[in-house]
């Protein structure tokens, strides 16, 4: 418990505690009888906790009264009116307690690492995405080819032997006497047949030569170009000087 009778030095950045304590914020500033107390680091709100809140300051750390839900539920962050001057000449008396030289919040004194203490609750999370290039690959038809049988023809010559039937008279000088029974001085045809052979051509269709026809799968590497995005982050301070350049680096 804070002692009263000695004055008490509220700084800007001291932790703000709960009476269960649980961290509440940062003090930002003193405005009349009012601590001003930033919670959150990128996006923080500020809550204006009268000083009658403050039960005590024990190790640089301020304790309030109330609970840290019950701070956040009283209606704190709305500014309150005040007509009182602040000045850091005199020091700043609330139920007892002198408050010597407050540090307001300027630009002299905005956030730094050496005053801030980051939590849970004053980091956030930026993702950054990427695109990756992949492929695939995908069956299409590219043309093709066509078996046709195609029927022509052509004269061949053979030769071929054949056989042919001729008659040769011949005369010889014979003198013997008729037979008994022959028949003679009668007109008499006798017939010989002759014979020949001629060619007739018959045809044959035999196989003489085939042809296989088989698909073959070769496989080669293409090169394929593609644009891919990627998310970096640039930050900035209030000043507009670039604190991390993400982009730069890749």
């Amino acid at each position: 418990m804070t002692n009263y009778d000695e004055p008490i030095t509220i700084s800007h950045g001291m932790d703000v505690l709960g009476s269960d304590g649980e961290k509440v914020g940062d003090v930002a500033d003193m405005r009349g009888d009012y601590v001003i107390v930033s919670k959150g680091f990128f996006f923080p709100t500020d809550y204006y906790i009268p000083s009658t809140a403050i039960q005590s300051v024990t190790d640089g750390k301020i304790y309030l009264g109330v609970t840290k839900d019950e701070a956040l539920n009283q209606g704190w962050d709305e500014e309150p009116v005040s007509t009182e001057t602040v000045t850091t000449a005199a020091p700043i008396t609330d139920v007892g307690m002198p408050i010597q030289n407050p540090v307001p919040r300027s630009a002299d004194t905005a956030f730094t690492s050496d005053t801030m203490v980051t939590n849970d609750a004053d980091t956030i999370s930026v993702p950054l995405a990427e695109e990756e290039l992949t492929a695939r690959t995908r069956e299409v038809e590219r043309g093709g080819v066509r078996v046709e049988k195609v029927v022509t023809a052509e004269e061949q010559t053979l030769d071929v032997p054949v056989t042919e039937e001729h008659v040769n008279v011949t005369r010889r000088h014979v003198d013997r006497d008729v037979p008994v029974g022959e028949t003679t001085f009668e007109d008499v045809t006798i017939e010989v047949p002759l014979h020949a052979e001629e060619v007739e051509l018959d045809k044959r269709a035999h196989v003489v030569e085939e042809i296989e026809v088989a698909k073959e799968a070769t496989t080669s590497t293409q090169q394929v170009t593609g644009s891919v995005r990627r998310e970096d982050v640039r930050v900035t301070d209030s000043t507009g000087d670039i604190v991390d350049d993400d982009t730069i680096s890749r």
